[in-house]
């Protein structure tokens, strides 16, 4: 039987965590606080029946749940998964029980109070619309359609989840831990890591509203070792995974390889051409993929198997607006943030004849895609691309094209070397 939890847990700061109660102001959570039921349970012990009607939330504090529908299909939560932000089974009569698997801290709280105190009118249509693919429709539900919700409303909540994969993760943290103050070979470390290179700007960012910050060894100057420490190693440990499903597995090695090589393909051509910023041109090709890796990240917890086709057309239709509405959701700086999303279309054309950063980006993804024999996205005849034609690489066998093509995986050969990650 559940019984009630321990003190100290019971704080407005606990409440902060879950997407309905985060824009609460403190006077409306410490009402919360005050009129809550703060319970703990045992293994095995039922927090809700199926058909429950009791007119209440649950949200998971700590532990792990399991959600079993009427016709047997079910789902695991811990209190680490991004869904566990959201209240377990809200609609009534309940479609789940829901049953602790470890022993757990759960509040329940009354619909009435919330929605008294949340403008429920108010509440944006994916946020609702999660609700519904999530309770009403879970066995056919539109993959895409889950996967956006949880983005957008984890976002603008301040919780967005960005998994590094792990092996890149573990090698990266340890080279930047073993660093006491040489910001230089902190940022090369980095920079062999997408998502920990975006959270750094991210982070330093948020220290300089107003002003941009366009490098990694700029970010980490900005955050100082200690903040850069942390950062790493909480990124390691909080936020990174090895899928446990193939198809995930390779979804995130892929995705990384590309990250990498894109980014080393665009800093060479920038050098070979002698234009300026190379530096910019390799962080813009080492993120021209976030969208991609955003949805990877929910993709890990997701309730059921997904289908190669599934991730793909995901990737494919919602990639590019995902990436734009998180880096300019983070003030990432301007020119870099255009960049990285204007890059996702293979016909791009700013109208002149002198390349820019995103043709630069754009010509390091059909190198790296023919290199790599790779049939997702592919591009259209190179002759046709804009950007290929500024740089005078629209002939696939010219000689810049195939020394790119080679720079490219060496230097993810390079790379894996340095990570001790094996092909």
């Amino acid at each position: 039987m559940p019984k009630k939890a321990e003190k100290e847990i019971k704080t407005v700061e606990t409440l902060h965590r879950f997407s309905p109660l985060a824009d609460l102001d403190r006077r409306q959570l410490e009402d919360i606080v005050e009129h809550a039921e703060w319970l703990q349970a045992r293994k095995k012990d039922v927090l809700m029946e199926l058909g429950d009607t009791e007119n209440s939330s649950i949200f998971l504090l700590r532990g792990n749940v399991l959600l079993e529908a009427a016709d047997g299909r079910q789902r695991v939560i811990k209190h680490t998964d991004p869904s566990s932000r959201s209240p377990l089974s809200r609609l009534r009569p309940s479609r789940y029980q829901v049953t602790a698997l470890t022993p757990v801290q759960y509040i329940k709280i009354s619909n009435d109070l919330l929605d008294e105190l949340t403008d429920m009118d108010e509440a944006s249509e994916m946020i609702s619309s999660h609700y519904l693919v999530e309770e009403t429709s879970e066995e056919n539900a539109d993959f895409s359609a889950q996967m956006i919700a949880h983005i957008y409303e984890d976002l603008h909540r301040h919780s967005l989840l960005l998994l590094s994969w792990h092996p890149v993760a573990l090698s990266v943290s340890q080279k930047i831990l073993k660093e006491k103050q040489d910001n230089r070979k902190m940022a090369k470390a980095a920079l062999m890591d997408p998502i920990l290179s975006l959270k750094l700007l991210k982070s330093s960012q948020l220290q300089r509203p107003g002003s941009a910050v366009t490098s990694i060894e700029s970010a980490i100057l900005q955050m100082g070792v200690q903040r850069t420490h942390k950062l790493a190693f909480m990124n390691l440990f909080r936020e990174s995974r090895d899928p446990r499903m193939l198809l995930l597995q390779e979804t995130f090695c892929t995705a990384w390889e590309r990250s990498i090589m894109v980014a080393s393909v665009a800093g060479q051509l920038t050098r070979k051409l002698g234009l300026e910023n190379a530096k910019e041109a390799q962080l813009a090709g080492l993120l021209h993929n976030i969208g991609e890796l955003t949805i990877l990240s929910y993709a890990y917890n997701f309730y059921r198997e997904i289908t190669p086709q599934e991730l793909q057309d995901c990737i494919l239709m919602f990639g590019k607006e995902i990436a734009r509405m998180l880096l300019s959701h983070w003030n990432i700086f301007h020119t870099l943030s255009q960049s990285i999303c204007d890059s996702t279309e293979w016909m791009y054309d700013h109208g002149g004849n002198q390349p820019n950063l995103t043709d630069i980006v754009i010509a390091a993804k059909a190198s790296v895609q023919i290199s790599r024999k790779d049939s997702n996205n592919p591009p259209p005849p190179l002759p046709q691309i804009p950007a290929l034609k500024k740089l005078r690489l629209d002939t696939p066998d010219s000689i810049l094209a195939t020394e790119l093509r080679s720079y490219a995986n060496k230097s993810l050969e390079e790379t894996r070397r340095k990570l001790d990650i094996g092909a």
